[in-house]
């Protein structure tokens, strides 16, 4: 008789416990501490989980795997699997629309679906060129874009097409090149524009509402891209990748501000807190690293790290919640992972104990 699922997730409840933590240098308070730790893709260190993504309100976390083709949707305070779904070929990326009610999916058999978030139950395929590895809804506005792996044309030249839905009409906007195969796909906080990050050296800047291209991003040197964010105010771009090189540009001038490698090691994704105080980067060894951004920022020396917390597994992907208190992180051991989240602000705690005793004042006086 086969254990269900959600119990094969519970049974590993304990693992979180024992997690190797600790800071590698910087003050004490900053850190990251281990929550829960649950099997995403049964094929455990023959599997990976290659996205994991909070929804809007943070109280759900949904996952996409690689051997197992599965969608699997968590609840966030306990880790409670609440549905899975399967696709016919590895999960690429996986999205929250804006008001939490759809989840879209990208899969190597071609396919983009469309979930209802409550339930798992399939709404809609969407039939692509090629298999996708990005995938992002906008902030506000309904617009969902795929990323597609490249296209060898007769003569030699690449296409990797990137695919922008309008999710109210169901119909597509448009359909831009990128050049070559997209790893990712962001919005800026206003929806103004999205960043296509991929394979030939470039970060690309599109207008979200027309497609137009506004800004082509590059390292100066040949680079294969994995990921690539803005900051939290919409200035700057974060991107890495092979080789374990960081770029920063200012998105406003296309100017290259930093460039940094610690590990040597591939990266596969990048996180900034909701306050834009913090980079985290992830990848190939076990690490998830913070970076402090005025010492990014900083055009003076190396760019240190503040913290680093052992993952005990490689991470495909990190993402956190809307204010920044957790963070989840998908690994090539088949596992997602739930953390706390700790700044230097010794402040914090009062911060929100005084908006909730706010709250609870205004609530008396109605």
């Amino acid at each position: 008789m086969k254990t269900p699922s959600n119990l094969i997730a519970l049974l590993f409840f304990p693992i979180s416990i024992f997690a190797q933590v600790g800071p590698i240098t910087g003050e004490a308070q900053l850190r990251l501490s281990p929550v829960w730790v649950r099997v995403a893709d049964v094929n455990g260190e023959k599997g990976s989980v290659e996205s994991a993504e909070f929804s809007r309100d943070g109280m759900r976390i949904v996952t996409g795997t690689k051997f197992d083709n599965s969608v699997v949707m968590w609840r966030t305070s306990d880790g409670v699997e609440l549905w899975r779904a399967y696709a016919a070929e590895e999960i690429e990326r996986v999205a929250f629309s804006p008001d939490d009610k759809v989840v879209a999916s990208v899969s190597e058999d071609y396919l983009l679906t469309l979930y209802e978030s409550d339930t798992g139950k399939e709404i809609r395929r969407i039939e692509l060129e090629t298999a996708a590895d990005a995938l992002a809804f906008a902030n506000k506005k309904n617009i969902l874009v795929s990323g597609q792996e490249k296209i060898k044309q007769k003569d030699g030249t690449l296409i990797g097409y990137i695919r922008a839905y309008d999710m109210n009409t169901g119909e597509l906007m448009y359909k831009v090149d990128h050049g070559e195969t997209v790893n990712e796909i962001q919005f800026t906080p206003n929806d103004a524009y999205f960043l296509s990050a991929g394979m030939n050296s470039e970060v690309k800047i599109w207008e979200t509402d027309t497609g137009k291209l506004i800004r082509t991003l590059t390292p100066g040197r040949e680079f294969g891209f994995v990921c690539g964010f803005f900051s939290p105010d919409g200035k700057y771009v974060a991107a890495s990748g092979f080789r374990g090189d960081i770029f920063v540009w200012d998105l406003a001038t296309g100017e290259l501000l930093r460039e940094w490698n610690t590990s040597g090691r591939k990266i596969e994704t990048l996180a900034f807190t909701a306050d834009g105080r913090y980079l985290l980067s992830a990848g190939n060894d076990p690490y998830i690293r913070v970076y402090r951004t005025t010492q990014i920022l900083n055009p003076v020396g190396k760019v240190p790290i503040a913290y680093a917390v052992h993952a005990n597994d490689q991470a495909e992907y990190i993402d956190f919640n809307a204010d920044s208190s957790f963070l989840t992180s998908a690994h090539q051991d088949g596992t997602v992972r739930l953390w706390t989240w700790m700044s230097e602000d010794q402040g914090v705690n009062a911060i929100m104990h005084n908006a909730v005793k706010k709250t609870q004042r205004d609530a008396k006086k109605k």
